[in-house]
């Protein structure tokens, strides 16, 4: 190879790692990949994964399937075997935190193919990692070994977010695939996943061609493509409109600390205010290539250059939407505790409801007051904020498809028609009547397989609530920190000392994980009174927050803030301690009723300014109807709420709602129900039900996870049981499915 000679090759993800450990120079920067560089990456390799996994022929043929390309990357190669990493850190890091959880989550099913797979790209030599990173390895090797890494003072930045990032990617596995995905996931993975390689000669040369590459002042962006085109047709602006373009640029920058921000505030312009309802090409295109998709569609948007005018318009609106939303984009990044009130902006990012942006822009108006405008985006965050906190209470799935389908087919279409922020207010208090369902419903919701994330998000917001009103300090981006506060059992995992009261082991584990079973609590306490009775706990409890000291009798002695809080809030029969006496159930009965009232009490809609209109009716007394509190709607499936293989074959009649299953596990047989939207209700346990086979499946088992489409049954007319999977197939193949 010449002295300047690059040379470039795909790979496969197994080829990428087969027998080849990679190293970095001491150039690159830490690992810094965040929440939703990772959380963006898993969700279109799952993404992708599912489209090429619901095509028949590609599934009978893998290797004629599309192959996913992940991009470039630059590496020097100083001798066999070692590589030199010179651009691609930040996913060659990542993908091998996948590896190992994969790698996890096969030893735990038993799938030794799978293991032997990925322990070829996880190591060269069973013993080393295939990212050598020395950095890294105490983080690697506590993941690798399935337990917890503790971070201490001196840990760098990179080990501190690796760990974190682990965390991250073994939840959002779960939640995006369905056990019997994950065998063919990885196969997918490996073999038509691929990167293309880009080999420079040597470390200098390698050192070189870093510098090009991060020399930002060197490319031409889509934007820089789009703004060269619109301020080219806008005649004699074109220089003031210059100087206002570089200010939006560096302040929309400065403010998220990211070169793409400009990018994406432009994507979410266009998607809020420019795409056609109901194109989803629209919305693909500019996400892909927003340059183009302008010039495409330049006679939808008026762009000709006959008009210039439309063109000084359009470019306006842009500068002016970009000034109004830059509060929306600092409240995005930290917490900011000020008469704003945009908290629940903030609260949306870390869900993963990013595209609360396109909706906020499609309320605000380029001419509108800044005050106007921050009325009208929080409006908008609340409403996706009280959306998301109802799905989860209703065990609904909460991804990134489902926000997105509730932002453009729902929210986009009504707020372009509204002028004022009485309008967004009054349009999103009518949406509300159409949601289904209620927090009262969620009368057993709890831990389960895929939700600890939100489930840690439920309970946050009401200890923050409480602490707030009791004017007791309190931070809640703390109590979110899964590192700081965990999330507590008040009963420990013993069956045994609750076996006279509670018989099923099934009940005893499903009610262990409800919401009133659970709290918030400082991580180095939970660790050191995890496994004590409940009122040996108490005594802890009490220096704790409210929400746990509440459990200590006596507790509220001496605190008239706390006991104001109860007696306006009406909670005095729920916020209360509790006696030697006090079964498990009674108690997390009367917690589970304690977190809803607070729920509705945190998401009331005309306390986030919505004002939902009630029917008139008479209620039977003297009290005026409007005065009286409406009775719980029944619940109505709403089609497509969930997406599951169970919920598909409802909606095809393949199944029907009431389907008793059965799942066989050590001898023992564990019945359930298929709702009418294809949730999983347990016999032992009844109330909310499961959204997934999977979870309803772990719970019966007493297993971490459980690939429910094998192992839950029907029986027909003759006693014969065949499996969901079988079922499903079957459909599949006579075209039923």
């Amino acid at each position: 190879m010449g002295s300047d000679e690059i040379r470039s090759q795909g790979f496969s993800l197994k080829e990428l790692f087969r027998e080849v450990a990679y190293e970095i120079d001491y150039y690159q920067r830490d690992y810094t990949w965040g929440e939703e560089e990772v959380r963006t990456l898993l969700r279109d390799l799952c993404g992708s994964f599912k489209h090429w996994s619901a095509n028949p022929a590609y599934l009978r043929r893998p290797h004629t399937a599309p192959q996913y390309f992940m991009g470039p990357f630059v590496y020097y190669e100083p001798s066999k075997n070692r590589r030199y990493l010179v651009d691609g850190q930040q996913r060659f890091v990542t993908l091998h935190l996948l590896f190992l959880q994969l790698r996890l989550s096969a030893q735990e099913r038993g799938d030794f193919r799978a293991v032997d797979r990925l322990n070829r790209v996880i190591t060269t030599d069973g013993e080393h990692f295939s990212v050598g990173i020395t950095d890294h390895e105490p983080v690697l090797r506590a993941v690798a070994e399935s337990r917890k890494y503790e971070t201490g003072a001196g840990d760098s930045l990179s080990r501190r977010n690796l760990w974190a990032r682990s965390q991250q990617i073994e939840s959002q596995l779960v939640e995006e695939l369905d056990a019997e995905n994950f065998h063919r996931f990885t196969e997918w993975l490996l073999d038509r996943v691929v990167l293309v390689g880009i080999r420079a000669a040597n470390s200098d040369h390698g050192y070189r061609m870093f510098e090009t590459m991060n020399d930002r002042g060197a490319r031409l962006t889509a934007v820089d493509l789009l703004k060269s085109h619109l301020l080219s047709h806008v005649g004699e602006n074109e220089d003031q409109l210059n100087t206002q373009w570089q200010e939006m640029l560096r302040e929309l920058a400065t403010d998220r600390e990211d070169t793409t921000a400009a990018s994406r505030y432009i994507k979410a312009f266009l998607l809020a205010r420019c795409a056609r309802a109901g194109q989803d090409d629209d919305r693909r295109q500019i996400d892909s290539n927003l340059n183009v998709w302008v010039r495409q569609n330049a006679a939808h948007l008026g762009l000709v250059p006959k008009r210039p005018d439309n063109f000084l318009r359009f470019v306006q609106d842009l500068l002016k939407s970009a000034r109004l939303f830059r509060p929306f984009l600092a409240a995005g990044r930290e917490l900011k505790k000020d008469g704003d009130r945009l908290e629940t902006v903030l609260f949306n990012e870390r869900n993963g409801l990013t595209c609360q942006t396109v909706a906020i822009l499609a309320a605000i108006d380029p001419d509108d007051r800044p005050s106007d405008a921050k009325d009208k985006g929080r409006l908008v965050a609340a409403y996706m904020d009280r959306w998301y906190a109802l799905r989860v209470l209703q065990d609904l799935p909460v991804q990134s498809a489902d926000a997105d389908a509730l932002v453009h087919d729902r929210l986009v279409p009504l707020l372009r028609r509204c002028r004022t922020a009485a309008d967004v207010a009054s349009a999103l208090g009518n949406l509300l009547t159409q949601d289904g369902g209620a927090i009262s419903d969620a009368v057993t919701l709890g831990l389960r397989g895929n939700n600890a994330h939100q489930i840690r998000y439920l309970l946050a917001r009401a200890t923050a609530y409480v602490e707030e009103a009791c004017q007791r300090p309190h931070d809640v981006l703390v109590y979110l920190d899964r590192d700081r506060f965990h999330i507590e059992h008040l009963w420990a995992n013993h069956h045994h000392r609750v076996e006279e009261e509670i018989p099923d082991a099934v009940v005893f584990r499903s009610r262990r994980n409800q919401l009133g079973g659970l709290g918030l609590l400082e991580g180095r306490e939970n660790s050191s009174i995890n496994d004590l009775p409940l009122n040996d706990k108490a005594v802890y409890y009490a220096r704790s927050n409210v929400l746990l000291g509440i459990i200590a009798p006596g507790y509220d002695q001496r605190n008239p803030l706390l006991r104001d809080f109860i007696k306006t809030h009406n909670v005095d029969k729920v916020l209360r301690s509790f006696g030697l006496r006090e079964t498990m159930t009674s108690v997390v009965q009367t917690r589970q009723e304690l977190y809803l009232r607070l729920f509705e009490h945190i998401w009331n809609p005309e306390r986030l300014g919505l004002p939902v209109t009630l029917p008139s009716e008479h209620n039977g007394s003297d009290e005026p109807a409007a005065q009286a509190r409406p009775a719980a709607a029944p619940r109505r499936p709403t089609p497509g709420r969930r997406r599951t293989d169970v919920a598909r074959m409802v909606a095809a009649r393949i199944l029907t709602a009431g389907t008793r299953i059965v799942l066989t596990y050590r001898a023992t047989d564990h019945w359930a129900t298929i709702d009418e939207d294809g949730g999983i209700i347990l016999t032992a346990t009844g109330g909310t039900p499961y959204g997934r086979v999977d979870e309803a499946g772990a719970v019966a088992r007493g297993t971490k996870t459980c690939q429910g489409m094998n192992e839950w049954h029907i029986e027909d007319e003759a006693g014969v049981r065949i499996s969901l999977r079988t079922l499903r197939d079957h459909a599949a193949a006579s075209g039923a499915l």
